[in-house]
């Protein structure tokens, strides 16, 4: 049988998600819950907003002819001073004289507070009105009265802050700078021109200028008093460059929580999010799902079939489900028991009859000793005389299902202290017989590669049509591996949802090197309800019941 996978298949997208829909119904509705909940719970928060006006700020220039120059306008970029203005908007300074005008250390929101000028300030926002000189400066709190307050009035105490005033002293430190640069400028202008030369004559006036407004404050400095010339008005030194715009008003709706927002987000995130951890459960998800695993790991393993999960549509107690196909034979699940007892029959030919096999899964727990006891039943029903042996020594099960003692089993006769005969156990169900496990032995891996180990399968052909061996785990111990080179095929049982495909390589390389005869897989405990190519089971499962 050979199985190629072509493309990206859709079904195998809604497959994920019908296969994981409780996951995804558990993660929307906590989602839905706990942000609708969240909302309507939380306290609203009002932000109240007044808008200021800032002009760049120009440090104002005295030149030689006694007027204000702008020179110095690159002094500062804008974008930088801008940012500048923003940050001292939000400054500890700002908000601490602010802070105690309104006694905010004695509210309960910020009592307790280990930083409470801090957390205060976590409430000021300032956010530039794109291609203008506008600034909103936000202010956040519960109360809607105190946020305008506290805007205005942060606003208030940053235009009083901003008045900026040039003393007589840094007049004359800014008139040295400009001669300098004139200075400079003659300099460049003796390589050019000669001294009769226009420019040369207009900036050597203006160097006279500079030199005698520089000395008449210097001289007014010394003297302790301030000198004027005429045109020059020191008191436009004192300017402002910031004012309020529009003062901030008590909002009447709050900022947050938005609840509709928040309802509609957390449908949205609901669903998407229950998704998208659906698929990565999926992807850390490594055990095997249905028959493209097993083909995708080797076309050499036969498919037989699939039993679906006997606790999913029935209330079968845990001592029943071994022999459930006896219990209640025209379930659907008896027939897809009956149905791999099928395709056991037609692997059965001529030349490599099919009388003794060995049923394994790859680890515990896998039902694999319901599975044989099912298969046992079935094929005692079609008339033929089956043997049931408990070859797991380490752990028998087989005798508590059909209620038989084990006080004698498999592990007395080969170690000859029992007859064949005496271990023979007839059970309720008509040409069933049962080989208990028997007591537990120091050695099982020694005893099954015994010559007695081959007698009993050569006698119990002569006898019977079909022998069924229940054995451990293959993956985990040898006993599985010792006992397949004996009889005549190995059933290998996967569980859908719980075997890892990482040990399916181990396995395959363990059957090849005890040259057995693999006689095919089959999955158990397949959830039919989650469709994967089984929906033919749930169609008909729910259309019997």
């Amino acid at each position: 049988m050979e199985y190629q996978q072509t493309g990206i298949n859709i079904n195998d997208y809604l497959r994920v998600i019908i296969n994981r829909k409780k996951v995804i119904a558990v993660f929307f509705t906590t989602t839905f819950l706990a942000v609708t909940i969240g909302s309507f719970i939380m306290r609203p928060v009002y932000r109240a907003t007044t808008t200021l006006l800032i002009d760049v700020e120009n440090p104002k220039v005295l030149t030689a002819s006694g007027n204000v120059s702008m020179g110095s306008a690159d002094f500062y970029a804008y974008k930088e001073y801008f940012q500048s203005q923003s940050e001292i908007l939000q400054s500890r300074s700002i908000a601490r004289q602010v802070f105690n005008e309104f006694n905010l250390g004695d509210t309960k929101k910020y009592r307790r507070a280990k930083d409470p000028i801090k957390d205060f300030q976590k409430n000021i926002s300032v956010e530039p009105i794109r291609d203008t000189r506008l600034l909103k400066l936000n202010v956040d709190d519960n109360n809607p009265e105190l946020a305008a307050a506290l805007a205005n009035r942060l606003a208030e105490t940053y235009v009083m802050r901003n008045l900026f005033y040039i003393s007589k002293s840094e007049v004359i430190n800014l008139l040295k700078n400009e001669h300098l640069k004139l200075q400079t400028k003659l300099s460049e202008y003796n390589k050019v021109y000669k001294d009769k030369h226009p420019q040369m004559i207009r900036l050597k006036q203006e160097i006279e200028q500079m030199e005698r407004r520089l000395k008449t404050e210097q001289s007014g400095a010394d003297s302790g008093g301030i000198t004027e010339d005429p045109g020059i008005d020191i008191s436009s030194l004192s300017a402002n460059n910031v004012s309020i715009q529009d003062r901030a008003e008590i909002p009447k709706t709050p900022m947050k929580p938005n609840k509709r927002f928040n309802i509609l987000l957390s449908i949205v995130f609901g669903l998407f999010g229950g998704v998208g951890l659906a698929f990565f459960l999926e992807y850390l998800d490594d055990t095997v799902k249905g028959i493209e695993d097993i083909m995708n790991l080797s076309a050499e393993w036969p498919y037989l079939g699939s039993i679906p999960e006997i606790d999913g549509k029935t209330n079968t107690p845990d001592e029943q489900k071994g022999i459930f196909t006896h219990i209640q034979p025209k379930d659907p699940i008896s027939e897809a028991y009956r149905s791999i007892r099928t395709s056991i029959l037609f692997s059965s030919t001529e030349e490599h009859h099919l009388k003794s096999i060995v049923v394994t899964s790859p680890g515990s727990q896998e039902g694999k000793s319901t599975t044989i006891c099912n298969l046992a039943v079935t094929m005692a029903q079609s008339n033929k005389k089956v043997l049931l042996i408990d070859a797991d020594m380490r752990k028998p099960r087989l005798h508590e299902i059909f209620k038989q003692p084990n006080e004698k089993g498999l592990s007395d006769f080969l170690s000859e202290q029992a007859d064949f005969k005496e271990l023979i156990r007839k059970t309720n169900i008509n040409n069933l017989c049962l080989i208990s496990g028997g007591p537990y032995p120091p050695n099982p891996s020694e005893l099954l590669s015994s010559h007695k180990m081959e007698e009993l399968i050569e006698t119990a052909k002569k006898e019977y049509d079909a022998i069924f061996f229940d054995t451990p785990p293959i993956a985990v111990v040898t006993d599985a591996s010792i006992l397949s080179r004996a009889v005549d095929g190995v059933i290998l049982v996967l569980q859908s949802g719980k075997t890892s495909r990482k040990v399916l390589p181990h396995v395959n390389q363990l059957i090849k090197e005890a040259r057995a005869r693999l006689v095919g897989v089959m999955f158990n405990r397949v959830d039919i309800s989650h469709g994967g190519g089984y929906h033919y089971y749930s169609y008909y499962y729910g259309k019997t019941k």
